[in-house]
């Protein structure tokens, strides 16, 4: 009996649990599409208000309503960790206090040499409330408020 007991824990440790791949959030950029120029703007992370971008109001008088966000991970060098999740909340704030909420999950990481890796998604319709996008990467999180407002 000890025996067995012996040979099943020792199996036991060596397997262990299913390790969580390293991956962790780095950096979150936001650029504006600019939909007559049909360009993206300079990272706007950090900028100050935003008013009437949808109207035209930026500082180029081009509207803009879509946000594309740079999610940049760190990992692994050259690895393709099978088991990483990074997730990300989208929240949107309505005027009246409603919130919109999008959970979205990227996975699929495959790190070069550097052991980066960017994944992005697009929000489109974003730029008349104001937005808040949390990034969570095993034990790493970073989170960026965008301050966007239309007029009547």
């Amino acid at each position: 009996m000890k025996t067995s007991a012996w040979i099943v824990a020792a199996i036991l440790s060596a397997t262990g649990p299913v390790a969580a791949a390293d991956l962790k959030i780095l950096d979150i950029k936001a650029f504006l599409y600019y939909e007559h120029a049909g360009k993206l703007s300079a990272d706007i992370v950090g900028a100050p208000p935003f008013d009437n971008l949808a109207k035209g109001g930026g500082a180029n008088s081009d509207p803009a309503t879509a946000i594309l966000f740079d999610l940049v991970f760190a990992g692994d060098k050259n690895a393709s960790p099978k088991y990483a999740t990074a997730t990300v909340e989208v929240t949107q704030s309505g005027r009246s206090g409603q919130q919109i909420i999008t959970h979205k999950a990227f996975t699929s990481f495959i790190f070069g040499a550097d052991g980066i890796q960017h994944k992005a998604f697009l929000v489109e319709n974003g730029t008349c409330m104001p937005i808040a996008v949390a990034v969570r990467a095993n034990k790493s999180e970073k989170t960026v408020k965008l301050d966007f407002h239309c007029g009547e």
